[in-house]
């Protein structure tokens, strides 16, 4: 993982996905427009937040990555493990086309110039490139979309539609909850494997969810040296992360982000 501040503004990226062929990043909190009950570079339109300040921030994080601030797309998540296929035609739906927002979880794109982007605030955020059938993707995958390989069905995607092979795909799997810190019930438990569980003998236990997207990943033919855990919690560390289990309605949404910015050489 690297880090790069400018001014106030703190962006983490993965070393694997550094490639001039792409952009991606990963937003925190720091820095942007929002002030009150959210401060920060808040990214989520249905927070609280006032738009236009919202909207500032996207210019802002646009500026310092030389992206099209109007072409943008973000969808509006469910918990689901739909991922949807966009194009030229959507863009800057959900962000300067607030209006056209869709639903879906996962995003894929072989289209330049064209940023996917995917919020997160404790939730697991996935990038995702194939250099050579230039195609990106972004994947939102808490608990829900862990349990039901929403990583796997955009691997999918990315093989059947795009042509890409697994075993040239790269992923970074960004900041969220990690293990020391996602704590929940037996019901949530249950549907993960149980070394990636830990019972703490209270009726609670504690499941590690970049482990449970590291193995999705994997078994969906991913090379093990081909995929980044950023291993950054959200809550640990909540003082440069939104996290929505520290702050709860204060808590507002950071983005994953990732673009063709140049035409990828086919082998």
């Amino acid at each position: 993982m690297s880090i790069e501040k400018i001014e106030d503004r703190v962006y983490l990226k993965s070393s694997l996905l550094d490639n001039s062929d792409i952009t991606h990043f990963f937003t925190t909190k720091a820095g942007g427009y929002s002030t009150g009950k959210i401060s920060g570079l808040n990214l989520g339109f249905r927070v609280g937040d006032e738009h236009e300040t919202v909207r500032k921030n996207y210019m802002q994080i646009s500026q310092d990555f030389d992206i099209p601030f109007e072409r943008i797309i973000a969808a509006k998540q469910t918990h689901s493990d739909f991922v949807r296929i966009v194009t030229d035609e959507e863009a800057g739906f959900g962000v300067e086309r607030l209006e056209k927002t869709f639903e879906s979880d996962g995003l894929v794109t072989n289209c330049m110039n064209l940023p996917i982007m995917v919020f997160y605030a404790d939730c697991v955020p996935i990038l995702m490139f194939d250099q050579s059938a230039g195609v990106v993707a972004a994947v939102h995958s808490g608990w829900r979309g862990t349990v039901s390989k929403i990583a796997e069905k955009a691997v999918l995607v990315m093989q059947q539609k795009f042509g890409a092979s697994p075993g040239n795909i790269k992923a970074a799997i960004g900041p969220s909850i990690g293990k020391c810190c996602f704590e929940t019930g037996k019901e949530v438990a249950c549907n993960f494997e149980k070394d990636l569980v830990c019972d703490l003998n209270n009726g609670k236990f504690k499941v590690d969810l970049w482990e449970a997207n590291k193995r999705i990943l994997l078994n969906s033919g991913l090379l093990a040296q081909n995929i980044d855990v950023l291993r950054m919690c959200t809550m640990c560390h909540s003082d440069l992360l939104y996290s929505y289990r520290v702050d709860g309605d204060k808590t507002g949404r950071m983005g994953a982000l990732i673009m063709i910015k140049n035409r990828m050489p086919k082998d």
